[in-house]
């Protein structure tokens, strides 16, 4: 790994399963244990550089050390507070926390899919059939975990209001009542985090797929969401994340037109500072899947290359 190669993590929740039953545990990275020796062995082995070093290195040319690793999660859960941040504050690994500002201070709002994860897991009923992809069986625990899965994935097919109104129609449904249950960091949370040295990016307000809005709604979730950071934590820097990883020419021409320097796709790869477009950054995002010998081969060069053959199969797939 050369002085010009960065590899990036991408995290989501830390947790484990049976502590927060009602929150989707796709989103689970790891287990809090598996996450500290992750990072013990990012520490020993490779150099966890922080966001302002990426961005010296983008915009001024500053060489990164090799074996350079920025560590970035997204969404902002409360986990990150109370089982990654102790470690990585621990290990002295600086770290990156990408924001929906639309979710703080507002536990009334859950993301869509914790709501279908709740709504499936919870209902009584044994057939879901007010969806397109139906008539959907939820008469036992694997049918309900492969129909969630078809659920989550149709989702994403679709433009964000209509996405979000099958959703409110399902949990209707299923007779779900959403309970009020904090999931994301307040901002007074999230000030303190930065206080103590956490970076804190932007993430859209709201969390929709950019590439499925007109380009006046993009351009609305993009300044937003940083207008809403300034706000809310003071000087920020500019950097972002797509939601979902998603991007195309009009969704990275208007977060230019923005003054953002480097954005963060889940397109899998390492990236070379000195040729990538820093507006569409590849990360690793790690899973439960992710065991010990995996996530120390995925660090790896040569891995990379597999990684990103993977991503275009995976994406041909689907």
């Amino acid at each position: 790994m050369h002085s010009n190669t960065l590899r990036v993590l991408a995290y989501h929740r830390i947790d484990d399963p049976g502590d927060t039953p009602r929150l989707d545990p796709r989103l689970i990275s790891a287990p809090p244990q598996i996450f500290e020796r992750q990072m013990r062995h990012v520490a020993r082995h490779f150099h966890a550089v922080s966001m302002e070093e990426v961005l010296d290195a983008v915009e001024k040319g500053a060489h990164l050390p090799k074996k350079a690793v920025l560590i970035t999660f997204d969404d902002a859960y409360v986990d990150f507070a109370t089982h990654a941040w102790p470690v990585l504050k621990k290990l002295q690994l600086p770290v990156t926390v990408f924001v929906p500002t639309a979710y703080p201070d507002h536990p009334d709002r859950a993301f869509w899919w914790d709501r279908l994860h709740q709504a499936v897991s919870e209902t009584s009923k044994t057939v879901l059939n007010s969806i397109p992809i139906g008539p959907l069986y939820l008469r036992s625990e694997e049918e309900r975990d492969q129909n969630l899965r078809k659920l989550r994935k149709y989702t994403k097919t679709l433009p964000y209001v209509q996405a979000i109104a099958m959703v409110d129609e399902i949990c209707a449904e299923l007779g779900s009542k959403q309970v009020i249950q904090k999931s994301v960091l307040s901002w007074e949370e999230l000030r303190q985090l930065a206080r103590e040295g956490v970076t804190i990016g932007a993430h859209t307000q709201t969390h929709p797929i950019l590439t499925q809005l007109p380009p006046e709604r993009i351009r609305q979730e993009v300044a937003g969401s940083q207008q809403d950071l300034q706000r809310e934590i003071g000087s920020v820097l500019p950097v972002f994340c797509y939601p979902n990883g998603d991007c195309n020419d009009t969704v990275v021409r208007i977060l230019q037109e923005e003054g953002f320097v480097t954005a963060y796709t889940m397109q899998d790869g390492q990236n070379n500072l000195g040729s990538v477009d820093a507006l569409r950054l590849c990360r690793t995002s790690i899973t439960r899947r992710t065991s010990p010998l995996i996530f120390q081969l995925r660090l790896l060069t040569p891995f990379s290359y597999l990684d990103k053959w993977r991503h275009r199969k995976q994406s041909m797939k689907s």
